[in-house]
């Protein structure tokens, strides 16, 4: 098994089962970390806060369709 470097380097913590009530966490969203949409999310909020804003944001929205849409018409799988 190979060791992700992404999880320690952006500080993601994993929550115990036991540590936090189903209660709190009945109306929030999640993903699993690592996963696509974790790091499209946090490079989302990186581009809008530290990057720019909006403008940041919208660059790394095209990117990111572009590639996908590049993956489609290619048949290849997507990381994450």
């Amino acid at each position: 098994m190979t060791r992700n470097e992404y999880s320690e380097s952006i500080g993601c913590q994993i929550i115990k089962q036991d540590d936090v009530t189903q209660e709190g966490l009945s109306g929030l969203k999640s993903c699993p970390p690592d996963g696509l949409v974790w790091r499209l999310a946090i490079c989302s909020s990186h581009a809008l806060y530290s990057m720019g804003g909006a403008k940041s944001f919208a660059h790394v929205w095209f990117e990111f369709v572009q590639e996908l849409r590049y993956r489609w018409e290619n048949s290849l799988r997507i990381p994450g």
